[in-house]
């Protein structure tokens, strides 16, 4: 979410050309802390309720009352419920990915697979925003256009995967079957360890996340070739 969507503009994909909004790219361009005071608390409020009650106690006088913010400015700031739903779903992961992102900046190749699957470990271990994000899913998948929002942000996820791993151009290589296919697995498996550890808090993420390194450096020739990158890593590392 960009500054001047703060000040009321409609979502990004709302507002671009189908051919635009269809690009792999961030719907919410900015992390939460850059966000107006009053636009973070009634986000965080927001994601609060959902994780707390559910998603039928997302209203707008709950979140007014959870934030200590007059109702009013949920539209100021987000246009309706629509708006603040597709924000809560914009952000409830975005910053983990951010965080992500800066942190596998630098890294050599020898390290990328170890610093890699460290991501996914913590992005896997976030049970509060992904619970957020289970509790809306069953929403999501009833309204086409949240199902086309997330799909956008996975798509984001799948580039910003292949940019982890060395890839020069991401976006373009989502073209290549392999490429593809090696950040879907990816994905489904931070959501599929997302899941487990939040039926199961005392869940041990490292026995995964060691079997994944091993894989992640074994999948290294064919990918890497697609792209003329250097490999991975070969160095052999307990997470």
């Amino acid at each position: 979410m960009k500054t001047e969507r703060a000040r009321g503009k409609p979502p990004l994909a709302e507002t671009q050309p189908p051919e635009v909004a269809r690009r792999p790219q961030a719907l919410f361009d900015d992390p939460l802390p850059a966000l107006p005071g009053t636009a973070q608390k009634l986000l965080l409020a927001a994601k609060r309720l959902i994780a707390t009650h559910g998603f039928d106690a997302l209203t707008l006088n709950a979140v007014s009352a959870d934030s200590g913010e007059n109702k009013a400015m949920i539209a100021y700031y987000f246009g309706n419920k629509a708006g603040l739903v597709a924000a809560v779903l914009d952000s409830v992961i975005h910053d983990e990915y951010v965080t992500s992102q800066n942190r596998m900046k630098g890294v050599s190749p020898e390290r990328r697979a170890q610093r890699l699957t460290e991501e996914v470990r913590r992005m896997a271990g976030a049970t509060d925003e992904f619970r957020v994000f289970f509790e809306m899913l069953p929403h999501v998948l009833r309204d086409e256009g949240l199902r086309r929002r997330i799909a956008l942000l996975y798509r984001w996820y799948w580039s910003t995967k292949l940019e982890w791993l060395g890839v020069a151009t991401p976006s373009g290589a989502l073209d290549d079957p392999d490429l593809l296919g090696l950040t879907q697995l990816l994905s489904a498996v931070i959501d599929g360890l997302a899941v487990q550890a939040a039926i199961d808090p005392s869940l041990d993420l490292a026995n995964p996340c060691r079997v994944l390194h091993r894989m992640l450096e074994g999948a290294t020739p064919p990918f890497s070739a697609a792209d003329g990158h250097a490999g991975l890593g070969s160095g052999s590392t307990e997470l």
